[in-house]
């Protein structure tokens, strides 16, 4: 019976797509981006006027990575849907583009060879000329008025010839030119035309004539964002600004072009299945099972260069491929850069193609996880169909930025670098076709449907709107922002706030005699602050970087700078110090002289730190004397002052202790 339904289900799809309907183009705007740690769910909108009865509507040339089952069709009410497909677009075998600019640089080649066969004619004349100007060799002697007019006429015609042969020069050089410009043009054109897309049919019925606005949406996995912040701090008395950034970074293959940006904590293209403990059996052999890392992801750059000039080469198209299919690509920039990621962990063939040149296949590339493979081309000039050089990949001696397979990329770099498991988006409910869920959608062909535009309660804060839910965090973002498709980070400001905290200088004598100002804000994860970057600024100058971990803590303390207004001087009391012998023992006493001075306008709270010594052999005694009121901690032996100091004010603390140890071993211990 199910067998039956499912076939009655495919036919009735089979005569929708077959029938002969109108077909139209839906043309769309990017307006809405949600962009997830790891991908981004794109929201376009298409306004049409629809006739009454059944149409198909195409959305083509969009990113062929994205994730079929996470599409959406959000519609105004007045028609219905009957059905939504997917499919992907490969590009055609013959392209006329790439036919008109072929005959341009036939037509300039051609050209190029006639000059050439120019050239050579000239260059027979002159030698012809120059083979007989050989007066000498005449049985008659000369007179001078032949020689004069024999030397005009040479004159004349060797100027004659070697100007033509330098206009021809310079004409032959200007066509080369064109050539390079015109393979320039082709290449960027190709780069978008030698692409394989997606496309998105939907077929609608109307009752009567209707203008409808359509919201379609998708999942793609090469995008994300990281959060940075900038802590600063005017005076020790003012609150604490902090400003919320992203990094913001996509290769989709679209830009963003003034987009409505929303960000999210989501990590959608990550496996959410809990984790389930299978029975251990402690009297059975134990297989480790090799550990994937699902969140590893790999990537891909380099340059492209004239291998003749060294000059960089703009559009080049690179292709990573497994096989026959494509894994991932993407073309140089005007500075014959290219970075293509997130590339999944395999072994693949790199192609880089540029019409003109030479293609070059490097097999057997090893992509390893959390990790940046770098593969340079050096492009020789060929004729315009080519074969392509194929290469074994071999791994460098010494990469450009590290590793033997490449740079090892940053952890900054690798939580921006999305996921390609992008399957994990789909959702895990499986409908009847046709039938309505509980929210007011309809699933056809797996595809999730909208008859209603959904509302979802937002709170403002400082201009910028925040959503939260159990599980993750969203900023709204008010200003459109434009996002190219090119791999590279573009920071959007999310929001600024000021905080209350407690401004403490640190200072650890013993290992660097400054004090650092620390900024220590309580309950700071009431501030949505997620693990990332931190710039620090004191009154209007950077001074320096910091990061937000993953705590525990209930206090987050970030360091601002260094402040040399807080003198510390730490020295060793010599005169005070004895060295006494004890039978077979040896006792030493040491002290230790550490002065803090606040040369700063305001009252300052500094916390010191120093230590006592510690022994692991029982044949040592040591003897705490003197801490000023310092506090102790037992197992380490660090001392801690905690300080209040008024301007000008300056205050000496010692630190006194005795140690007693056998004679043999006094050459062997370090007592200061």
């Amino acid at each position: 019976m199910k067998k039956l339904v499912l076939l009655f289900a495919l036919f009735s799809v089979s005569r929708i797509f077959g029938s002969n309907i109108d077909t139209l183009e839906l043309q769309s705007e990017i307006k809405d981006v949600t962009v997830f740690f790891d991908g981004a769910q794109i929201t376009r909108v298409a306004s049409k006027v629809l006739s009454k009865g059944k149409q198909l509507l195409e959305m083509d040339r969009l990113p062929a990575e994205l994730n079929p089952q996470s599409i959406q069709v959000k519609n105004d009410k007045g028609f219905k849907i009957l059905s939504v497909k997917h499919a992907l677009t490969y590009p055609k075998s013959k392209s006329k583009v790439k036919e008109e600019y072929e005959e341009k640089i036939e037509r300039e080649e051609m050209r190029m060879k006639e000059i050439s066969n120019e050239l050579d004619v000239y260059r027979i004349e002159e030698k012809i000329l120059l083979s007989n100007s050989d007066f000498s060799s005449k049985d008659s002697g000369t007179t001078i008025a032949e020689i004069k007019e024999a030397s005009v006429f040479y004159r004349q015609k060797l100027n004659e010839i070697r100007k033509e042969r330098l206009k021809l020069s310079l004409e032959h050089k200007k066509l080369k030119d064109n050539i390079h410009e015109l393979y320039k043009e082709l290449n960027q054109k190709l780069a978008k035309e030698n692409k394989t897309y997606s496309k998105i049919s939907i077929i609608v019925s109307a009752d009567k004539p209707t203008k409808t606005t359509f919201k379609v949406s998708y999942f793609v996995a090469s995008a994300g964002w990281s959060p940075i912040y900038d802590f600063r701090v005017n005076s020790i008395k003012a609150p604490l600004n902090i400003v919320y950034n992203a990094k913001i970074f996509q290769s989709t293959g679209e830009d963003w072009e003034k987009v409505n940006l929303t960000l999210s904590t989501n990590r959608p293209s990550v496996n959410n299945e809990k984790p389930t403990l299978e029975p251990w059996f402690i009297d059975r052999t134990r297989v480790e099972q090799e550990k994937i890392n699902i969140n590893g992801q790999s990537a891909l750059k380099g340059t492209a260069t004239d291998y003749s000039s060294g000059e960089p080469l703009p559009f080049v198209n690179i292709v990573v491929r497994d096989g026959d299919k494509t894994v991932a690509g993407g073309v140089t920039d005007f500075d014959g850069n290219y970075l293509i990621k997130p590339i999944a962990p395999g072994v693949y063939d790199v192609e880089a193609s540029y019409v003109g040149y030479e293609n070059k296949m490097v097999h057997s590339v090893r992509f390893s996880s959390d990790r940046v493979v770098v593969l340079d081309f050096e492009m020789e000039e060929g004729e315009l169909l080519s074969e392509v050089e194929v290469v074994q990949y071999k791994v460098p001696l010494i990469a450009k930025d590290a590793g033997a397979s490449g740079a090892v990329i940053t952890r900054e770099e690798l939580s921006r670098m999305p996921g390609r498991s992008a399957g994990a988006v789909a959702s895990k409910v499986h409908r009847v076709r046709g039938s309505r869920s509980d929210g007011g959608e309809y699933y056809i062909d797996g595809i999730r449907v909208s008859s209603s535009l959904p509302k979802s309660q937002v709170v403002i804060i400082d201009g910028y709107a925040t959503e939260t839910n159990i599980t993750s965090l969203e900023y709204k973002i008010d200003i459109p922002y434009s996002i190219s498709s090119d791999g590279e980070d573009y920071t959007v400001k999310i929001k600024e706030i000021q905080t209350p905290a407690e401004y403490v200088y640190f200072a650890v004598p013993k290992l660097d005699e400054e004090a650092f100002l620390t900024a220590q804000i309580q309950n700071w994860t009431a501030l949505d602050l997620l693990p990332g970057k931190v710039s620090t600024y004191y009154q209007g100058t950077f001074t320096g970087e910091s990061e937000i971990k993953a705590e525990m803590r209930d206090t987050l303390s970030i360091s601002l700078n260094r402040d040399k207004n807080v003198a510390i001087e730490r020295k060793l009391l010599k005169e005070k110090n004895e060295k006494l012998f004890l039978g077979k023992n040896i006792k030493e006493y040491i002290n230790w002289s550490i002065t803090v001075k606040n040369n700063t306008a305001e009252v300052i709270k500094i916390k010191l730190e120093d230590q006592f010594p510690i022994a692991e052999n029982r044949m040592i005694d040591i003897d705490r004397l003197e801490t000023s009121g310092g506090a102790v901690e037992e197992k380490t032996g660090i001392v801690t002052w905690d300080l209040e100091l008024k301007p000008g004010e300056k205050k000496e603390l010692l630190l006194k202790y005795a140690i007693k140890y056998p004679t043999y071993m006094m050459n062997n211990l370090s007592l200061e």
